[in-house]
């Protein structure tokens, strides 16, 4: 049985301090109160006195209306702390007051005012009844708390799932034996910390999202110590009010083959699949969408497209999801449809006409993993009726005629354009592409998403300088060139442009000025004009903005200025930077 102790203020402040015993305070009734209003004018004789209530805050009624009902001026002064008591009384003696009525504190307090009339604050029967009313409250309270808290250690510790509980501040409040093996951490070393101290994998916005009442519930998945699990994270809703999280750890299987073995084969034939999600840091909602997205599709075996230009993260997306899906263990392999002719797809993918009759098709090679098919859009028919019957029925067509049945393989394509106005266009199946724009993923270019850029030129500069052993850094200027540029070929084009200028540089620091001489090396534009090429050198897009207005106005870089929503200073300093006369 639960104890509680019910005590007058004075008595509680002190225990509160010093100990964690459960308390509860005597209030007074309005009945008390009136009592002692009565006694207080019988002693001043007053028909209407000023009376003073002095004592802790949690110890006097709602006052409202008490003048009116007892006929009397009344003034609770109240404190927490009793070394204000002092000034207390002297404050409700200056203003006046007839009758000051206290605990011994106050009384004592009131042997330096003989002419101020003072009563003793004392409770009856009705305050000690609430109080001990609300005390039985807190001891059922309690006894249903530690029942249910008991229950919740005891489903946390029976299930197999791993699962920790966070508080709104996102500080791990609770964690089974599961995510404490797991995570590789005692369970004591969860409590307190920060969940994202404790899974660094996870990323931060889902666990915000869930905490602010944006999502209901929110699954992903993630890699911990090279293993695929899935994340579920859900919150706790109280009172109409979110009040924390739990998040639940679910180990994905996978194939039925032995997974050690087979992940030592795929290593030893280069069919291992390095890349995930981690590898991708972007401040790009839109990015993270897709992250988001990507690492849902993961917990599926359906095909899933993905649309993106040439130089973005389509390989890193594949990967990723082929890392924290069923497949991880098992072969991971790519297919570049662009440049082959429809003999040679034909071959590669499903093994007819292949010169080498001893090497498996593609397809067989991929069995029970992932088969990652580029530029999905540049396949034959034949081969996407063939891949049609492979994603939906599960059988293998080595010929046109001849079907082997019950082919386990994921497939994972790219595109570089929307396949709907290829099925528009009689160029692709539409089967094919109901198979696979369900399960959609449409990557922004990096023009879309330039938030991103400062970030990866750092990590591009940290990369090369420590591998050529250099020192090269930007200057503001230099950087601001870098992000206004069209990366046409993101990050592809972005990664290899840093290393040339890493290990061409010839001095420390780069500014605006190499960045635009080596963008005009490196990417010069080819324009046709009746049938004759010409060579146009890259132009940023803000100098040819620049250019056009000025050519507008006439040069006259005020009213250009203007144009451009920008001072004359501004417009002369771009100028310089783009080297426009």
């Amino acid at each position: 049985m639960a104890k509680i102790h019910v005590l007058v203020p004075n008595q509680e402040l002190a225990i509160r301090e010093y100990t964690k015993v459960p308390l509860v305070n005597i209030s007074m009734t309005g009945q008390e109160v009136g009592l002692l209003v009565e006694e207080a004018k019988q002693l001043t004789g007053k028909e209407h006195p000023v009376i003073a209530f002095v004592g802790h805050y949690t110890m006097f009624p709602d006052s409202s209306y008490m003048n009116e009902i007892f006929h009397a001026r009344l003034f609770f002064y109240t404190y927490e702390d009793r070394s204000r008591i002092e000034t207390i009384v002297q404050k409700a003696v200056t203003e006046g007051t007839d009758v000051i009525i206290g605990g011994e504190r106050v009384l004592k307090c009131m042997q330096q005012y003989p002419h101020i009339q003072s009563l003793f604050l004392r409770t009856r029967e009705d305050s000690l009844r609430k109080a001990l009313h609300v005390a039985r409250r807190m001891v059922y309270t309690s006894q249903v708390e530690k029942e249910n808290h008991a229950q919740f250690l005891t489903v946390l510790e029976t299930v197999y799932n791993g699962v920790l509980k966070v508080d709104t501040e996102k500080n791990v409040t609770a964690a089974n034996h599961a995510a404490a093996w797991i995570l590789n951490r005692t369970e004591a070393a969860f409590i307190g910390r920060k969940l994202y101290e404790v899974m660094p994998q996870l990323e931060e916005s889902y666990l915000e999202r869930v905490l602010s009442g944006e999502r209901e519930i929110l699954t992903t998945t993630m890699l911990i110590s090279r293993e695929s699990y899935m994340i579920s994270i859900a919150p706790i809703a109280y009172d109409g009010g979110i009040t924390g999280a739990i998040l639940s750890i679910h180990k994905i299987p996978t194939g039925s083959r032995k997974n050690q073995d087979l992940f030592e084969d795929n290593l030893l034939f280069g069919y291992l699949s390095m890349g995930d999600f981690c590898k991708i840091e972007t401040k790009s909602e839109r990015m993270k969408k897709c992250m988001e997205l990507a690492r849902t599709y993961a917990l599926s075996s359906a095909p899933v497209i993905i649309y993106g230009e040439t130089g973005t993260e389509k390989e890193v997306f594949a990967q990723g999801i082929h890392n924290n899906g069923y497949q991880k263990n098992s072969h991971y392999l790519t297919v570049n449809c662009s440049g082959m002719s429809e003999e040679q797809q034909i071959a590669v993918l499903f093994g007819e006409g292949a010169q080498n009759k001893q090497k498996k098709a593609a397809l067989e090679q991929a069995a029970f993993g992932t088969l990652l098919i580029r530029d999905i859009d540049e396949l034959c028919l034949r081969c996407q009726y063939r891949l049609m019957r492979v994603m939906r029925y599960k059988v293998f067509m080595k010929t046109d005629i001849e079907e082997i049945p019950s082919i386990e393989v994921r497939i994972i394509a790219t595109a570089r354009e929307e396949l709907a106005q290829k099925v528009r266009d009689g160029r692709f199946r539409e089967d094919l592409y109901y198979l696979l724009n369900a399960f959609a993923i449409h990557l922004p270019p990096l023009r879309e998403r330039r938030e991103d850029i400062p970030g990866m030129v750092q990590n591009y500069f940290r990369q090369y300088n420590k591998k050529y052993s250099k020192r090269v850094s930007l200057t503001k200027g230099g950087m601001d060139a870098l992000c206004g540029a069209r990366w046409d070929g993101n990050a592809l084009q972005l990664e290899r442009f840093c290393e040339r200028l890493v290990l061409t540089a010839h001095k420390r620091n780069m500014d605006e000025v190499c960045i635009r001489e080596l963008l005009l090396e490196l990417y010069p534009k080819i324009e046709t004009h009746s049938g004759i090429q010409s060579v146009v050198v890259y132009e940023p897009p803000e100098k040819e903005e620049i250019e056009q207005a000025l050519a507008q106005c006439r040069d006259n870089r005020q009213k250009t200025a203007e144009l451009l929503g920008i001072s004359t200073a501004t417009l002369w300093r771009k100028m310089k930077k783009y080297g426009i006369e």
